[in-house]
């Protein structure tokens, strides 16, 4: 699992043209009226202001940000059939090999029938982009050029892609450039898959092999609510979701009986609140205290299954449980945090060296909500707790000062005290590994090891919501 500017209130009537006279019994029950609505006015812009100094969050977003669902939650009444989830495999590659163990099928998507003919390949075949669309290099036999915006592969079975096996059918589209990737000749791959034969393979990525089967059920659901969310508000872009960590971990047409089993079982059951379904947010380990979505992610819906609430510590057996201290230093951090800046176009890309680093919003169970930035300019720069803990961590290929930091270095979650120290950004304290919405996959595992039903779970990570069959 990317801020919307906040919302101005602005009074666009008429202006009011007084002329003084001795007041009658009707104007003087209208000055009256006006009097009290100024008065209420007043009082109301006084208590919005004095709770913007407030230091406890609950539901507005970093910087004071009234959290406004972008893409609000899915009506449980939308859906009523399996959908299929469309997953990014594979993102900017200059080449992509596809194999399997019979022909494969490679021709037009649906939206381009017509235009080309399907044609029949031995595998493995190469594909690369071509300026009237993609090359396609087979292992034997001539290559062609085809100019069609996308390309759709079947065969019989599993598709390797890259190595990896991969069900149903995968389809290959020109990478969209951005301003700091422009990659013009990169591709991706994208897999077309129901969602019940996505998830067997989401769960075997996200979980260990060895854990209580009712973790293991907990995930199915939540994973599944997330996808369905996620599919529905991303119909604009050529994929869905990543096969990775910036959506969910996806190991394609590889799963072991415990990951099909919970998934079968599950079969259409989703989290629902207020009859929407709820996306089920996950991370490894909370740390023992929850964050909001609506103050981890941008488009993060407030609604009570995805705010913070107290919980019990049931994630001490993650080895990131309680982690640190680190010490960094301040001016490769600034310059780390500044590069952030330029990469994903922030005002914090110009970031002098930092002076000091302060926790400035905390939400209701006390995890940071919001850390405010100064640099020897005295500028100072707000960043919401993901965009701190991603800034901090960002890396750059080719570039030795911004390389890949070590385990030792690496913040693993926003939940940490933070200060500077002559040279130094010291870093302490550390609790949790991830963003601490929703479930907690270590959590889930305690929980199910001290004989909690699935469905308990679900309900302490999600309060309020309920489990419904979608279809």
């Amino acid at each position: 699992m990317v801020l919307r500017p906040p919302m101005h209130f602005k009074h666009d009537g008429p202006s009011l043209k007084v002329r003084w006279s001795i007041p009658t019994r009707r104007s003087r029950r209208a000055i009256n009226l006006l009097v009290t609505a100024s008065v209420v006015l007043m009082v109301s812009l006084l208590l919005s202001f004095l709770g913007c100094q407030q230091q406890i969050l609950s539901t507005s977003r970093p910087g004071g940000y009234v959290s406004i669902p972008v893409r609000p939650t899915l009506p449980l009444a939308q859906l009523g059939h399996e959908p299929i989830v469309r997953i990014r495999i594979v993102r900017r590659q200059n080449k992509i090999v596809i194999n399997a163990h019979s022909d494969l099928i490679i021709g037009p998507t649906p939206s381009e029938q017509g235009r080309a003919t399907p044609a029949r390949f031995t595998p493995p075949v190469t594909i690369t982009k071509h300026p009237t669309g993609y090359a396609i290099m087979p292992a034997n036999g001539q290559g062609f050029a085809w100019g069609l915006k996308a390309l759709q592969i079947t065969t019989q079975g599993h598709i390797q892609v890259n190595g990896t096996s991969y069900p149903q059918k995968v389809m290959i589209h020109h990478s969209r450039p951005t301003k700091y990737d422009p990659a013009p000749n990169s591709l991706d791959a994208v897999n077309y898959v129901a969602i019940e034969k996505y998830l067997p393979g989401v769960l075997e990525k996200e979980l260990y092999s060895k854990w209580h089967p009712g973790a293991f059920t907990a995930q199915a659901i939540a994973a599944r609510s997330y996808a369905i969310v996620q599919h529905f508000a991303n119909q604009n872009k050529h994929y869905d979701m990543e096969a990775g960590t910036a959506s969910q971990a996806y190991a394609g047409a590889h799963a072991s009986l415990k990951a099909r089993n919970a998934v079968s079982q599950t079969r259409g059951m989703v989290l629902v609140y207020d009859n929407r379904i709820v996306p089920g947010y996950y991370s490894s380990s909370c740390g023992g205290s929850a964050q909001d979505a609506a103050i981890a992610f941008p488009n993060g819906q407030n609604i009570t299954p995805l705010q913070a609430h107290k919980r019990a510590a049931w994630c001490t057996n993650s080895q990131k449980f309680r982690w640190g201290p680190i010490t960094r230093n301040r001016l490769m951090l600034s310059q780390r945090i500044r590069a952030w800046g330029v990469k994903s176009e922030r005002k914090i890309a110009k970031l002098g060296q930092i002076t000091q680093i302060q926790i400035t919003k905390r939400n209701r169970t006390h995890r940071p909500a919001e850390f405010t930035l100064t640099d020897h300019f005295n500028h100072r720069y707000v960043l919401g707790p993901e965009a701190f803990r991603f800034a901090c961590n960002f890396s750059s290929k080719g570039s030795q000062t911004l390389a890949k930091l070590s385990s030792k270095q690496k913040l693993y979650s926003s939940h940490l005290n933070v200060q500077v120290v002559g040279n130094t950004v010291q870093i302490s304290d550390g609790r949790g590994f991830g963003h601490g919405v929703g479930l907690c996959q270590f959590g889930a595992q305690g929980m199910a090891i001290a004989g909690l039903q699935p469905e308990q779970i679900l309900r302490t990570y999600y309060p309020g919501s309920q489990i419904r069959r979608a279809y």
